[in-house]
């Protein structure tokens, strides 16, 4: 009987051998080497075996006894085949679980086998070590979905040791035929596929470890310096001449053309003799002007991940009205201010940091306020609102800086206004105008600088109010101090590095 059993088994094997090439009867040293081979000892006979074997793979068991029977449980997943009563091979043919009973001559059990087919992942192991430098990765599969755990380098590492597991379960038109599907071989034999079928997916589960810092503190620094220059000389004239009943006025009055600029300088002279009468005023004015900006906001994001700071105000201003006839009704509309950082990082190396940023600066200022008026009330002025903003993407080592923004404006308004005609007039025509000359310079520069940070113990963190102590009645009435110590120039500075005077405000 068991002649017709092993007959009917190699039947099987053989065509099982085809379907699944390199799947081939090796010998028990090659088994060994490809860690295919189990030895079941005398002190299992009559227990449980628990195995793994790969889909499409096979394996080589030896027995302590003569077998006379052996059951599988789910031939469509493995079958196994005798070419000895001590030595069994087993073949692997679809994902899923099985059992394999082998029983002596006298009926007695000597090994069960508890029979797990799944992928064989060795293979991805060895492609990603492969592709990923510096990766740790441990591929295990359950119940055909596979698991990742380990370490790799980078966030970026992680991904493509996903998108290696799902070529590696999909695979391709050519590894991936409809399961089940047949074909004639030449010479008579049977071409069997045991593929998966088309409608299953298996789901890749990422427990990887990233081993690099992700974490990204960006500092942002908004320089800006704005300079003007303002020239005014002018010449008003009033005269009057009385004849009798007749009285005649000459009048210049040269108003400035820019209108942007305060009051100027004066000096008025005036002469009466008789019936007439002359005054004069001399306008004039030099004046210049420094404004410097600077905004430096700090942000820490894990990367991959978007972050915003935002300081500032709001103001609320008309953007439009209507009119029913006895009501006017004003819409409505907030105005955000102030100082806006918001980035996105992303960890490609510990010496590669890519980053979208979006910056702004802005402030109310007077160019480009208007009025509304409120019938009898006086009218509502609204300011406007100076904006520096910039956003890109860009790509960083940890600590590099780079200028994403910069503006160099200049502007420069000349306005020469007077009596038409006597204006003209060279040397006596200065008495007939006035001149006037405006020069506004700026200076904007936007500078980044990331940095890949860790958390740090709460002692080595200081705050702007670290040694601050509020002066005495006695300092501050005869001396005039608003404090006694502020900062941390006498203070324990935080571990650390330092270029310049570290600190707050010192005094």
């Amino acid at each position: 009987m068991r002649s017709t059993i092993t007959n009917g088994f190699r039947a099987l094997a053989l065509s099982t051998m085809i379907a699944v090439p390199g799947a081939s009867l090796a010998t028990p040293a090659m088994a060994a080497a490809a860690k295919n081979y189990v030895k079941i000892s005398q002190n299992a006979i009559g227990h449980t075996r628990a195995l793994k074997l790969g889909l499409n793979k096979s394996m080589v068991i030896d027995l302590p006894d003569d077998a006379h029977d052996i059951l599988v449980a789910n031939p469509e997943v493995a079958d196994a085949v005798t070419r000895t009563s001590r030595r069994i091979y087993v073949f692997a043919k679809q994902v899923g679980e099985t059992n394999i009973f082998i029983f002596d001559r006298n009926g007695n059990q000597l090994v069960s086998l508890d029979l797990a087919i799944e992928r064989d992942v060795a293979g991805l192991e060895k492609y990603i070590e492969k592709y990923i430098r510096g990766a740790d990765v441990t591929v295990e599969i359950v119940n055909d979905n596979i698991i990742l755990t380990g370490t790799v380098p980078t966030p970026q590492d992680s991904v493509k040791a996903v998108q290696l597991a799902q070529i590696f379960v999909r695979g391709g038109e050519a590894t991936t035929p409809p399961s089940g599907s047949a074909s004639s071989l030449p010479g008579g034999g049977t071409f069997i596929s045991f593929g998966q079928d088309e409608t299953r997916e298996s789901t890749i589960v990422n427990l990887l470890t990233i081993d690099a810092e992700d974490q990204v503190s960006l500092k942002v620094t908004v320089a800006e310096i704005q300079r003007n220059v303002v020239k005014q000389l002018g010449i008003d004239l009033l005269s009057s001449l009385s004849i009798g009943g007749l009285a005649t006025q000459l009048i210049t009055d040269n108003p400035m053309g820019l209108g942007k600029v305060g009051s100027s300088s004066r000096i008025n002279n005036s002469y009466s003799h008789g019936d007439f009468d002359f005054s004069s005023t001399l306008r004039a004015l030099d004046q210049a002007g420094v404004m410097r900006t600077l905004a430096e906001p700090t942000l820490t994001a894990i990367s991959g991940e978007a972050a915003t700071f935002n300081v500032g105000g709001e103001y609320r201003i008309a953007s439009g009205k209507s009119d029913n006839g006895t009501d006017v009704t004003y819409e409505v509309e907030t105005v955000e201010y102030g100082i806006s950082l918001g980035f996105k990082p992303v960890v490609l190396s510990p010496g590669r940091i890519s980053l979208n940023i979006q910056t702004e600066v802005s402030e109310p200022t007077n160019e480009g306020n208007f009025a509304i008026p409120r019938g009898g009330v006086e009218a509502v002025t609204y300011p406007g609102i100076r904006r520096r903003r910039a956003e890109t993407t860009v790509e960083l080592p940890s600590g590099g800086s780079m200028v994403i923004a910069g503006l160099i404006k200049d502007d420069v308004r000349q306005v020469v206004s007077g009596f038409p005609g006597l204006g003209k007039i060279p040397i006596i025509g200065t008495l007939f105008r006035s001149r006037e000359f405006q020069r506004f310079e700026s200076e904007l520069v936007i500078i980044v600088t990331p940095y890949l940070v860790r958390p740090v113990a709460r002692h080595q963190l200081a705050r702007p109010d670290d040694n601050f102590q509020a002066v005495t009645d006695g300092a501050g009435i005869f001396l005039g101090r608003v404090n006694q110590i502020y900062g941390t120039a006498s203070g324990q500075m935080p571990a650390g590095q330092y270029r310049g005077n570290p600190g707050f405000i010192l005094r």
